[in-house]
C-alpha cells in the first residue's frame, strides 16, 4: 500500500481576524498533530464490498470474540437489522493496511428506529430531546464503535501479559503509538462530516460516562439525556447537535478535521459512483434491504 505523504493542512476559518499568539500556537500544534496522523491512518466511508466485510469484520472480532457481547458466527462477520439503513466509517493503518477502527451512523426513516430506542427503552428520561421529537431523517444513532484490541494497547501493556493475538505492538515505532489516541476521535470526526454531508442535525449515542468524559477533553461536549443502564456495562444515552460538534471543535483538532474532511468527501464520491441498495452499499453483506425513503 503507497504511503500519503504529509501536506500542509488548511485550518478552518475563524470569526477572530488577528489571531493571538496562544491561538496560532495551538493551530501550528494542530498542523503538526494533522500530518503526523496522516503518516500512519486514514478515515474514509466504506464504499465497496471489501470495506464493509472489513468492518462487519472487525465487529466480529470486537463484539463477539473479544468482549462477547454477541454471538460468534461461522461468517465471522457481525451484522444487524440496523446496518441496512446505515452509513459507516473507518480508519485503517496504513503501514499495515489493518482496520484500526470503525463506527456506523444508522439514519432511520419513518418506519424504522434507533437500535438504543429498541434496547433500552428506559434509556431517555430527557422529554425535550427525546428523538421522537424531531423528523427521523434528521436523527442519527452513532453505534458499533469498534477498535481493534492491538491500536487500543500500549507498548507497557506487553510487559504484563497483555498482548493482543496477532501482530505484535513491537512493529509499531514510538510516533506511531502516539498518535493511537486520535483514532477514535477521527472516527468522531469522520461520523459529523458524513452526518452533516446527510442533512443529518442531531446526533445520539450510548456509551460509557467515562467515555463521555474523555470524549469532552477533545472537545465533543455531548449533553446526557438519561441515568446508567446496564447495558454490555454501565452506558447512559447522550445527545449532541452536528453543529455543536464542529463549532465547539477545539482549534488544537481543527487541521485534523479538515485533513479527515478532505478524506471522507473523497471516498463519498466514490460511493454516489457505487451501483448498489438504496444507500449505495453492497447488498450482498446487508442483512435486508429494508430502507425506503
Amino acid at each position: 500500500m503507497s504511503h500519503q505523504q504529509p501536506s500542509s493542512i488548511a485550518p478552518r476559518k475563524h470569526a477572530y481576524s488577528a489571531p493571538s499568539v496562544k491561538q496560532l500556537t495551538l493551530l501550528h500544534q494542530g498542523e503538526v498533530l494533522a500530518q503526523r496522523y496522516q503518516r500512519y491512518f486514514q478515515a474514509s466511508v466504506a464504499s465497496t464490498e471489501h470495506d464493509l466485510r472489513s468492518i462487519f469484520q472487525l465487529r466480529h472480532r470486537v463484539y463477539c470474540e473479544e468482549f462477547q457481547f454477541e454471538p460468534s458466527n461461522a461468517l465471522q462477520l457481525e451484522r444487524d437489522q440496523y446496518d441496512s439503513y446505515s452509513h459507516f466509517c473507518r480508519v485503517q493503518h496504513l503501514n499495515s493496511g489493518l482496520d484500526a477502527g470503525c463506527l456506523r451512523l444508522v439514519n432511520p426513516n419513518s418506519q424504522q428506529s434507533l437500535p438504543l430506542l429498541d434496547a433500552c427503552s428506559s434509556a431517555i428520561t430527557d422529554r425535550k430531546l427525546h428523538p421522537d421529537n424531531f423528523a427521523k431523517e434528521d436523527i442519527c444513532e452513532v453505534s458499533r464503535v469498534a477498535l481493534d484490541g492491538l491500536f487500543r494497547r500500549r507498548r507497557i501493556d506487553q510487559q504484563y501479559g497483555a498482548r493482543p493475538s496477532g501482530v505484535g505492538l513491537d512493529r509499531f515505532s514510538d510516533k506511531e503509538l502516539r498518535t493511537f489516541p486520535y483514532i477514535s476521535i477521527s472516527l468522531y470526526l469522520a461520523a459529523s462530516i458524513i452526518a452533516e454531508h446527510s442533512g443529518i442535525k442531531h446526533a445520539y449515542v450510548m456509551v460509557e460516562p467515562k467515555l463521555a468524559r474523555s470524549l469532552s477533553l477533545f472537545g465533543i461536549k455531548m449533553t446526557r439525556i438519561g441515568p446508567d443502564i446496564d447495558y454490555h456495562g454501565i452506558r447512559a444515552a447522550y445527545h449532541i447537535t452536528i453543529e455543536r460538534f464542529q463549532s465547539y471543535l477545539p482549534l488544537l483538532y481543527q487541521p485534523l478535521f479538515e485533513l479527515i474532511k478532505q478524506n471522507v468527501q473523497a471516498s463519498m464520491g466514490l460511493l454516489t459512483q457505487a451501483s448498489t441498495n438504496p444507500n449505495n452499499y453492497p447488498a450482498t453483506l446487508l442483512p435486508c434491504l429494508c430502507r425506503a425513503k
